[in-house]
């Protein structure tokens, strides 16, 4: 059996509370490259006939509806699989027995809020959200 440390405990811990976050991050910059390619999609105009031939490869409004679809099926996927991870995180954050703990890493890790933020609309000071913060991952059980 494998003894680990209680600051190894809180990285491991803070690790996978922060799979949703990271997730979510993802999947927002999936959903700006995919409003670039409407805006592409908006401007693309037919192409000029001539008797020259182009120097570059065009892109076609065909490659473009292909990396659209695959991008909208990417961030589906990633949808999916956070929504899961979302639903574990929750399990994890609930069982915890200290509710303001649970409460800043709800708002933490699901809401992406920052301890700065949380503490303001908590009515707290900073250095108390953070020792709730610290306190909650430290006695998160995370075992998925």
């Amino acid at each position: 059996m494998r003894i680990v440390s209680k600051d190894e405990h809180f990285r491991e811990s803070k690790k996978a509370l922060m799979r949703y976050r990271a997730l979510m991050e993802k999947v927002a910059r999936m959903e700006e490259r995919l409003e670039q390619i409407d805006r592409d999609l908006m401007s693309i105009k037919s192409p000029a006939l001539s008797s020259e031939p182009k120097t570059s490869v065009r892109i076609t409004l065909e490659d473009k509806l292909i990396r659209k679809d695959e991008l909208e099926s990417k961030i589906n996927s990633t949808l999916k699989f956070a929504r899961q991870n979302r639903a574990d995180i929750m399990r994890c954050i609930d069982a915890l027995e200290n509710q303001k703990s649970a409460l800043v890493l709800e708002r933490y890790f699901i809401d992406s809020a920052t301890l700065e933020t949380i503490a303001d609309e908590m009515h707290y000071s900073y250095e108390y959200v953070k020792q709730l913060y610290v306190a909650g991952v430290k006695s998160a059980v995370v075992n998925w």
